[in-house]
């Protein structure tokens, strides 16, 4: 999509900042606060962003409902128990 784009010129400032064009921002999803990760191959600088957690969210969507964290907690202690139970029995 942004291959076929446009040539855009920026310059860097003093602080050795730069400003992301227009045509880039409508099409690369960044905003005030985005990070960006920046590479060099060969003779190309590379920006990529940097996806936070918050974007993940929902993702890895299931079919099976969150049943709470104290029911969680129970759920491990109850299969630690049965763990060591079983390896205590093969001893």
């Amino acid at each position: 999509m942004l291959q076929s784009m446009a040539s855009t010129i920026t310059t860097v400032t003093t602080k050795m900042q730069v400003t992301i064009p227009e045509e880039v921002r409508r099409l690369f999803p960044v905003q005030a606060g985005s990070r960006l990760s920046w590479s060099v191959e060969g003779e190309t600088l590379v920006a990529r962003r940097v996806r936070g957690v918050h974007e993940l969210r929902g993702c890895l969507k299931s079919e099976v409902a969150f049943p709470g964290i104290e029911a969680e907690k129970a759920a491990v202690a109850a299969n630690r128990a049965s763990h060591y139970a079983t390896k205590q029995r093969r001893a």
